[in-house]
């Protein structure tokens, strides 16, 4: 099943409810994984976070991006309603200025591209399938 198929609109829409019921502690997840990255990067530190599979909560990134004032994200996810409900999380929380939005995959980045970090929370499940 392609990503779109699997991740259209109203799936993308329940997708951010049902996560958060799903996966216990989701937010203590995105809380500590910041923390982490955090304590490896360095307080007050510039980074550029990937972020794969960004789409539905955008949870990572609001999450880091509120800890840590000065790091940048790069947001990848290959379902667009997905990554619409993210960008909107994202706006709302004011941080689409610290993050770019990619709609595809990893592997259709520029290969010149570095990153300080990733995460991908809740994505491997999904590899096989592409």
């Amino acid at each position: 099943m392609e990503t779109e198929e699997k991740f259209g609109v109203s799936r993308a829409t329940e997708y951010v409810e049902q996560s958060k019921i799903a996966l216990a502690g989701y937010e203590s997840c995105h809380e500590l994984t910041a923390c982490m990255l955090s304590a490896v990067l360095g307080e007050g530190s510039r980074a550029k976070i990937l972020i794969v599979g960004a789409g539905g909560t955008g949870l990572e990134i609001i999450t880091a991006g509120n800890l840590e004032l000065y790091w940048d994200f790069v947001a990848v996810e290959p379902s667009a309603p997905m990554l619409e409900i993210a960008r909107n999380s994202i706006s709302q929380a004011g941080l689409s200025n610290r993050t770019t939005f990619h709609q595809g995959y990893v592997d259709d980045l520029d290969l010149e591209a570095s990153f300080d970090a990733a995460i991908m929370f809740g994505v491997f499940q999904y590899f096989w399938q592409r």
